[in-house]
């Protein structure tokens, strides 16, 4: 009961994917819950620690049950989900909840349904996926809006393996989808303030990078910067997405990283107390994440940053395990939808893969550059020192990206039906050019404030920089020859998710087992040493 947080939230997980997958009688689902955490509180109080963990973990199971079952189900008689699919055409007014996007000559946003009319109004709740095809009227988040047209039930897979629109838009809260031709502002304003700025932001950021930058580079920067990847020619596209490096146009948490460390040096330079500085920092990052629209990632290393940063202040040592756990327990707590969305897996799996993957690689690696150093010939001491430093200096990079693609490559099969093997190397050469990427275009930002004559000297080294990007990925996608093509870049059909879970308990197990081998090995190894005539010879 040391650290019992990445136990609660394995068994909070397991409870959510229960709750999505079975289904449960609500009272006897909750009397459980009262008599498990009943017992946790008594075995606690009298501080005895026989079983406290397991009645702990038990109701944090039933907790993510009953959590999936309230904020995945419709529960309101009232919900818009009642009157889909609609045989006529029918009235709604409601808010807009997100920015409405332009994509293949239609506005598509999502609105949060107040009033429905069939004949005579109604009170309505619940989410509605509009598609407008006509755009002809400007409208952004937080104005009423009325549409009309006919309601419908999102689609789902017709085949296995297909993508299923229905189950994507049910873990965002949506049941129901709308196509109009026509959009009508009843009343403009409202809705979150903050939210207001983060989009206008958003905005004159995607501004300031088209002025300064032309296609692809700016579509590039605002991927990486922004993770709008709309305006990328596919070529691009398909080049990061064959190459394993499709995370890179994503805002992740190197963006977090990169903006914490920079922040971290200012405040030093300005003198400010550390644990003031922390206290300082952690509002901006939660600013950033508002920006970049708390995508999952961004999300997730946010939090990660302020689990540390608070335990920095209490003068408290905390494991990244720890801080990793805390982070997807509050995200999942919060929407437990998400944990079915491919971002959350792929950004949460990376960084678990590289905590507790990276150490067994390094020292398997340390371990068979030792061996290599041991059968070179022991007149050549230039070229053990040789070996020595490379594997220093390669070590650690090669074995966190190593980690991040085997916990990674059997999600992008499983979602993308592709397996970039050339991940490891083209992540080891790319990783320092997106942090100066990054940094760059933070400065072309922020210098843009001051002027634009600034801003466009720094992007003709933005520009450079991405160029060379772009030469990379290009280069090491092999589009053109077939064969190369589908070596580094195979094609994987469709499979059951049971066997993600073999592969993971196989690489959960597997430093146990390496260590295992190593242990046998060097018993082995040193018998026959033992056993040699020549021991002990004089």
């Amino acid at each position: 009961m040391n650290k019992p947080i990445f136990g609660i939230a394995l068994f909070f997980t397991v409870g959510i994917i229960l709750g999505r997958y079975l289904t449960f009688p609500f009272l006897p689902l909750y009397l459980a819950l009262l008599t498990f955490f009943s017992l946790f509180l008594i075995f606690y109080l009298k501080k005895k620690k026989v079983l406290l963990s397991s009645f702990l973990f038990a109701s944090f199971l039933l907790v993510g049950i009953l959590r999936f079952h309230y904020a995945y189900f419709p529960h309101s008689s009232s919900h818009i989900l009642t009157y889909a699919p609609s045989g006529e055409k029918v009235k709604i007014t409601g808010k807009v909840l997100n920015h409405p996007q332009l994509k293949e000559r239609t506005i598509r946003f999502i609105m949060e349904a107040e009033k429905i009319n069939l004949g005579e109004e109604k009170k309505v709740e619940g989410k509605v996926w509009i598609v407008c095809y006509f755009p002809l009227e400007n409208y952004s988040y937080g104005d009423t809006v009325k549409v009309e047209g006919k309601l419908s039930l999102p689609q789902g897979a017709k085949e296995k393996g297909e993508f299923n629109w229905q189950r994507y838009l049910s873990y965002q809260g949506i049941w129901v989808e709308l196509d109009t031709g026509k959009v009508d502002v009843i009343k403009r304003g409202g809705g979150s303030s903050l939210i207001k700025w983060a989009y206008k932001s958003r905005d004159w950021i995607v501004r300031v990078i088209e002025h300064t930058l032309p296609l692809p580079h700016s579509a590039v920067l605002k991927g990486i910067m922004l993770g709008d990847r709309e305006s990328l020619p596919l070529e691009v596209r398909e080049s990061f997405l064959r190459t394993g490096t499709g995370h890179i146009l994503v805002v992740s948490g190197l963006h977090v990283g990169l903006i914490l460390f920079l922040l971290l040096i200012l405040f030093r330079v300005l003198a400010f107390p550390p644990k003031l500085a922390f206290l300082i920092i952690i509002p901006l990052l939660g600013c950033y994440a508002l920006l970049t629209g708390f995508s999952l990632p961004v999300l997730r290393a946010t939090l990660m940053a302020a689990v540390g940063l608070v335990a920095l202040i209490i003068n408290r040592e905390t494991p990244l395990i720890a801080i990793l756990s805390s982070a997807f327990l509050i995200i999942l707590f919060l929407n437990p939808l998400t944990l079915f969305m491919a971002s959350f897996q792929l950004s949460f799996t990376a960084v678990g893969g590289i905590i507790y993957l990276t150490p067994h690689l390094e020292a398997l690696g340390n371990s068979i550059a030792s061996r290599i150093r041991d059968n070179t010939s022991s007149g050549d001491a230039s070229q053990k020192m040789k070996l020595k430093k490379l594997s220093s200096w390669l070590g650690k990079p090669l074995a966190v990206s190593l980690a991040a693609q085997l916990s990674i490559l059997p999600l992008l099969a499983f979602y993308f039906n592709r397996l970039p093997l050339i991940g490891v190397l083209t992540n080891l050469i790319v990783a320092p050019l997106i942090s100066i990427i990054l940094a760059l275009g933070f400065s072309l930002v922020g210098l843009s404030l001051v002027s634009l004559g600034l801003a466009e000297w720094v992007a003709a080294s933005e520009w450079l920089a991405i160029s060379l990007l772009l030469k990379i990925t290009g280069f090491l996608s092999f589009s053109q020859p077939n064969i190369l093509s589908n070596l580094i870049c195979p094609y994987v059909k469709p499979f059951p998710s049971w066997l993600l879970l073999v592969y993971y308990s196989a690489l959960v197990a597997f430093p146990h087992l390496c260590r295992l081998v190593h242990s046998s090995w060097f018993i082995v190894h040193r018998e026959k040493t033992l056993s040699s005539p020549l021991w002990g010879e004089d």
